[in-house]
């Protein structure tokens, strides 16, 4: 029995309990930067207050002049000594200079190593990651960057569909393609991941990760955290359309199955398949396929297929008709009455799918 790999994914076909990490290497265990950072800040300030106050009581000097020789002091300036100069104030500032030098070295090291280390810039990359993910809506959630996810967001990204990756392996994330684009490193069947990613503001999840028993275990948690969700699911063995369909998929994609029938396909009919790819991919000429929904308001309403002269007036061609608690009406007759809440599966050029679309919205045609 072979073990399925997946999109690439170090892994069996099973599940792989992620390890912990020790420890003293987890989260809560290690300092926010910035409270290290207001630390050492606070504490720079305290020894140039201190010697400030020092210089001020024992000197008798201005609060200027006090705080001139703080500083010049505590960094070893020197330039020239202001206030009564006495034995008390010559102790003070041997005491001064021998414990707050190496406070001040200390506060200074620690600042340049949050700055050098990247820990701060760090954690202000990590907020405007989440400011993004805060602001996502009515996009995609892509679970696993393989072979799969990889293809399935580079579309996406062509099409400029709103979307944000979710893989586990950070070395995936530095991919150039998506550089910019909302990556978060985390598992896709926790639940604070997929919190974090706006399930609930989602319109759909790509269910892509590194084996079919995962797939199945994300199906299920996102349908459980949002049931309306539309999750297409990848299926790399046979059999795992069952479990996933039972998890609540409601599309189940099997790459090697689509690749076998369209390498079958060009040798049986390479013309009808290239028609295919012509109404689907928009690189070649200026054409698409879109869903387009019928408002009650939309003129269409009680008219048939006949009556509207769709073809003519707007240019596109209607595929099918999608009727709630129906399904698909494929290659709707001339009597055929449109409804409010039909789908209506159009084909054509750019300019008439939007001739179409204003009029089922029941909007003026665009100029």
């Amino acid at each position: 029995m072979s073990t399925e790999q997946g999109d690439g994914t170090p892994g069996s076909g099973g599940r792989t309990q992620p390890k912990k990490a020790p420890a003293r290497f987890r989260e809560q265990d290690v300092p926010h930067p910035l409270s290290r950072l207001w630390r050492a800040i606070l504490l720079l300030a305290a020894v140039v207050l201190i010697g400030a106050l020092g210089y001020h009581h024992l000197g008798r000097s201005g609060y200027l002049d006090s705080f001139y020789m703080s500083v010049t002091t505590l960094f070893t300036v020197g330039f020239r000594e202001l206030g009564e100069v006495n034995d008390v104030t010559k102790l003070f500032t041997i005491f001064y200079l021998v414990t707050g030098l190496g406070i001040a070295t200390y506060a200074l090291s620690s600042l340049t190593a949050l700055i050098v280390e990247g820990d701060l810039r760090g954690y202000l990359k990590e907020r405007r990651m989440e400011k993004r993910l805060a602001a996502l809506s009515e996009h995609i959630i892509i679970c696993g960057l393989g072979k799969v996810g990889f293809q399935a967001a580079w579309e996406f990204k062509q099409a400029g569909v709103p979307f944000v990756i979710v893989e586990k392996i950070p070395t995936k994330s530095g991919n150039l393609r998506f550089e910019g684009d909302p990556i978060v490193i985390g598992d896709a069947l926790d639940e604070l991941v997929l919190e974090r990613v706006g399930i609930h503001r989602a319109r759909g999840l790509v269910a892509a990760v590194g084996s079919d028993a995962d797939n199945v275990l994300v199906t299920l948690t996102a349908k459980q955290m949002a049931p309306d969700l539309v999750v297409v699911a990848r299926a790399a063995r046979l059999g795992t359309e069952k479990k996933l369909k039972a998890a609540g998929a409601d599309h189940i994609v099997s790459p090697y199955e689509i690749g076998g029938r369209r390498m079958a396909q060009l040798l049986i009919a390479p013309d009808l398949l290239n028609y295919v790819d012509l109404m689907v991919d928009k690189k070649p000429v200026e054409m698409a396929i879109e869903h387009i929904l019928v408002n009650p308001a939309s003129g269409l309403v009680g008219c048939t297929m006949r009556e509207t002269r769709l073809r003519d007036t707007t240019g596109a061609l209607v595929a099918g008709i999608i009727r709630p608690g129906e399904g698909l009406h494929f290659n709707p007759r001339g009597s055929e009455t449109f409804e409010p809440g039909d789908v209506i599966l159009a084909m054509g050029t750019h300019r008439a799918l939007e001739d179409l679309k204003a009029l089922a919205h029941g909007k003026p045609s665009p100029a």
